[in-house]
């Protein structure tokens, strides 16, 4: 059984099939390189953040009346201008008020003019009693020195100060009536000015009945029918003015020693059709959030109320931050670089190598010559003269054979080196 096993072991190894013999030579790859060069570019920092109107007003009903009339161009996405009609509430209660008001100023206008004519009128008869009382006194002491005298008797005094009380009493009478005057006059006076603010406040009334818009814009809202009976302070109608925004940036709270007021800001509408604007920070918020670890950063803008590409406020849009970076760095495409590694050539082969990432950059670098729009910005500098592959996500693994293509590249020839779909839209953007 031994001598068996033996036997069936060599016929098999006798019999074993042998592999063909390729005597053609594997060819290497061609593939696309580049020299990363020390390039000075702005540092950029990301943000998002949402568009806000900065003038909008909430039109309230300052009364409660029902509505009357509706303006024809009350409709809403229709421009209005500063004070322009909306809605007339119904005033007649008001305008009655107004009437009664102006019915009692002038009645109390005839009793100042009543009174002034009282008053003329008792001053003259006080003066009048004066002369009265001097002319009685008078007749009264000569009475005394001719009873002194003996040439009258005592009867005579007893009349002739009678006479004095009687001019006295009158006097007194008078100059009473004539204190009254003042104190009349008074009461007059704030009953005129309590009609005067019935007066105003009625022709108030009247006036807010005809309900305007506050600001020039746009009519977000309107919320109003013919007879529908409103309240003061229900909220009718809301007016946006889109011509001025402010968004509201959120940043890595990382980059509050980096940013500042003046440095230029490109926002950007994801859609279907991207829309880019151009501004700069006005404002940066004093605090950052130590929840979500964000600082806000402000910006202002002022755009064409009729523009197609405007933003709107409520849209939500990524921002990009430029600020100054005095540093020469080492830039390479997006796309050389995978899981923190790139290909580098070394006698004629691909080498994968270890990087160290600062930031990115997005936009087109010129002297690179790449046209990538995608970047990585190395924490540490490259040797002068390093080769990478341009294309780090191909399927080439590090060891293999390639033959280096040197020159620049293009979007079309983004294409042919496996470029991503979404960094050919962004280079093409």
């Amino acid at each position: 059984m031994l001598g068996g096993s033996v036997a069936i072991l060599v016929i098999l190894a006798l019999n074993r099939p042998l592999p063909g013999l390729n005597d053609s030579r594997v060819e290497p790859q061609f593939i696309a390189v580049f020299e990363p060069k020390m390039i000075q570019l702005p540092r950029q920092w990301a943000g998002y953040g949402t568009v806000h109107a900065l003038d909008s007003a909430d039109v309230p009903a300052r009364v409660g009346a029902v509505v009357v009339e509706v303006a024809p161009t009350s409709k809403v996405g229709t421009a209005v201008t500063a004070r322009q009609f909306l809605v007339q509430l119904d005033d007649q209660d008001f305008r009655r008020v107004l009437d009664l008001s102006n019915q009692q100023l002038a009645a109390i206008d005839a009793q100042l003019s009543s009174l002034m004519v009282e008053e003329t009128g008792l001053e003259a008869r006080a003066k009048l009693a004066m002369e009265d009382v001097a002319l009685v006194r008078a007749d009264e002491k000569r009475v005394r020195d001719a009873v002194e005298s003996g040439a009258a008797a005592q009867r005579e005094i007893d009349r002739a100060r009678q006479m004095t009380l009687v001019a006295d009493r009158a006097e007194l009478l008078l100059r009473e009536a004539l204190s009254q005057i003042v104190p009349k006059r008074a009461a007059l006076f704030a009953q005129n000015e309590i009609q005067k603010t019935i007066r105003e406040n009625a022709q108030k009334n009247v006036d807010r009945c005809r309900i305007t818009s506050p600001i020039a814009g746009i009519l977000q809202r309107f919320d109003l029918e013919l007879g529908e009976n409103v309240i003061s302070g229900q909220v009718v109608a809301r007016v946006v003015d889109v011509g001025s925004v402010e968004i509201s940036i959120r940043m890595p709270a990382s980059a509050r020693g980096s940013v500042r007021v003046g440095d230029p800001v490109v926002i950007e509408v994801v859609g279907q059709i991207p829309r880019i604007a151009r501004a700069s920070i006005d404002r940066i918020e004093p605090e950052d959030d130590p929840i979500e670890r964000t600082m806000a950063v402000y910006v202002e803008m002022r755009q064409a109320a009729d523009s197609v590409d405007r933003l709107s406020p409520g849209e939500f849009v990524e921002a990009l931050v430029e600020s100054p970076d005095a540093t020469a760095r080492t830039v390479i495409p997006r796309r050389s670089m995978r899981a923190d590694r790139v290909l580098e050539f070394v006698d004629g082969r691909l080498r994968s190598r270890p990087i160290v990432v600062s930031h990115s950059y997005k936009g087109a670098i010129d002297s690179s010559g790449v046209s990538d729009v995608e970047w990585i910005v190395l924490k540490e500098p490259l040797a002068e003269g390093t080769v990478l592959a341009v294309d780090g996500g191909r399927t080439v693994s590090p060891g293999a054979r390639v033959q280096p293509k040197h020159s620049a590249l293009t979007v079309e020839a983004s294409k042919a080196s496996d470029t991503s779909p979404a960094e050919v839209g962004a280079a093409k953007r």
